[in-house]
């Protein structure tokens, strides 16, 4: 639990180190002057959402052992491409730089969010709260969307999903909020 709440502390500081509601003020753009901070803020974010979840499937049931495999591999792959998105900085030039950073950190969030939506999707039981969950997880991922159409990047649209996760996962193993009744 603490190491959830640290990184969610710590990934909250580190998006204001810049005004996140700038396109300035994503994570890589501070990453650009900040890399040690960007490095780190990577590792712990990894290390937080992979441990927690880890502890979610091993306290939790899955209907299919099979959807319970493909959630540790999204883990991992999502481990894989946050640290190689950290690894190579953003630049403002588009290249094969820009698009590798980009590439890896949409792919780490579709890893990470695809394990939460695993296990929101297939519990052991049914779980209406769980369903509810997902449900607003989709719409929020479906707005930020259609945000960054509209208004393009900025650090704040970009936090939303992270924070929405951190809370997900907090709420489900340190609660009895989204426990079936």
């Amino acid at each position: 639990m603490l190491l959830l709440i640290g990184s969610f502390i710590y990934f909250t500081v580190y998006g204001f180190l810049r005004n996140p509601f700038l396109p300035s003020g994503t994570a890589s753009e501070i990453g650009l002057e900040y890399p040690t901070a960007f490095k780190f803020w990577g590792f712990t974010t990894s290390l937080a959402l992979s441990v927690n979840l880890i502890y979610t499937y091993t306290h939790r049931s899955f209907r299919y052992k099979q959807v319970k495999a493909a959630g540790y591999v999204c883990m991992a792959l999502g481990v894989v491409c946050l640290m190689t998105c950290v690894h190579i900085p953003s630049t403002r030039e588009p290249g094969l730089q820009m698009y590798a950073h980009w590439s890896t950190a949409l792919l780490f969030a579709l890893f990470f969010a695809a394990a939460i939506v695993l296990h929101l999707l297939f519990p052991a039981k049914p779980n209406k709260k769980y369903k509810i969950t997902l449900i607003c997880f989709a719409a929020l991922l479906g707005a930020i969307v259609i945000a960054l159409i509209a208004a393009g990047k900025n650090g704040f649209i970009e936090s939303l999903p992270m924070w929405a996760a951190y809370i997900i996962i907090f709420l489900d193993n340190f609660t009895p909020v989204l426990r079936a009744e």
